[in-house]
């Protein structure tokens, strides 16, 4: 709680939002938040948990969650899968490697995930959504099955890293990472949270033409989606490097990062880039201020 309130320091930052943390013990995760926000010692309105929405007792863990926190607002369980885990080097977060599974194609173990992700909507929860590019078709297809449980999107869907040279390797990333962003943008409980950007476009802090590239995706994404669908975030956790781009890349400090967010979009209206950077975000996860 210190050294993020250190490193947002100068930040307008009014009330965040608390994202799993891929915790050993998501309950436990859950109370020692809730302990600090209760003492005053951060600012977090907003916890999105941890569940493995596919486990057998999914119904007793989001029930145990809600009862733990009132902050307690949407649940995450990391899905991005695109391939066994090579140590980063293709879509499959680190978390997936812990079970090896494809929750949204796989066609025995989506419908084990389906059944608790249909829980979520008479809790009125939401989901936060990590996926590879490639899965996105396949999310788009379980959220139109579920249009009451609301749905981020997290980093942006997450397009595999570019090298914005201009070559027919990123194009193709690029159209892949589009078709599924246009199919999630056509459902109104869908949002988007434009975050680790590195990830799409390492070295793009210190790299104009990289820059370039990252903004006009962002920009595409606010198109697609709208003001009042996208909300930005800083991602923060560890360090600047580790929050923007898994550690490999140099990151900006947060003041910097918001700074640069700002800038891309400094020609909408007043009212527009509130909800980017407040309004979007206090309504999808109906934050209150600390």
């Amino acid at each position: 709680a210190a050294s993020y309130a250190t490193a947002c320091s100068g930040l307008p930052v009014r009330a965040t939002v608390h994202v799993e943390a891929m915790p050993d013990d998501p309950l436990a995760e859950v109370r020692f938040v809730e302990a600090l926000a209760t003492a005053g010692e951060c600012k977090v309105g907003a916890i999105v948990a941890a569940c493995n929405l596919a486990d057998a007792d999914a119904a007793a863990q989001l029930d145990a969650l809600c009862a733990a926190s009132p902050r307690v607002k949407g649940i995450r369980y990391i899905l991005d899968y695109d391939g066994p885990f090579n140590g980063g080097e293709n879509a499959t977060h680190v978390a997936c490697s812990r079970h090896g599974l494809d929750y949204l194609r796989d066609p025995v173990a989506s419908k084990a995930f389906e059944r608790g992700f249909a829980l979520l909507a008479k809790r009125g929860l939401s989901f936060d959504l990590q996926c590879a590019p490639v899965q996105l078709p396949a999310a788009a297809a379980l959220c139109a099955r579920h249009p009451r449980v609301n749905v981020v999107i997290d980093h942006c869907g997450k397009p595999l890293p570019l090298e914005a040279d201009g070559g027919a390797e990123d194009e193709a990333k690029i159209a892949e990472w589009r078709r599924g962003l246009k199919l999630m943008a056509a459902q109104p409980q869908i949002y988007v949270k434009l975050s680790m950007l590195g990830y799409a476009v390492p070295g793009w802090c210190s790299a104009p033409r990289k820059e370039a590239l990252l903004r006009s995706l962002v920009r595409e994404t606010i198109d697609l989606f709208g003001c009042s669908r996208c909300m930005f975030a800083s991602n923060w956790h560890v360090n600047p490097s580790v929050s923007d781009s898994c550690g490999k890349e140099p990151g900006l400090e947060m003041p910097a990062l918001y700074a640069r967010f700002e800038s891309w979009v400094s020609d909408l209206a007043p009212d527009q880039k509130r909800l980017l950077f407040e309004g979007t975000a206090a309504a999808f996860y109906h934050l209150t201020p600390a």
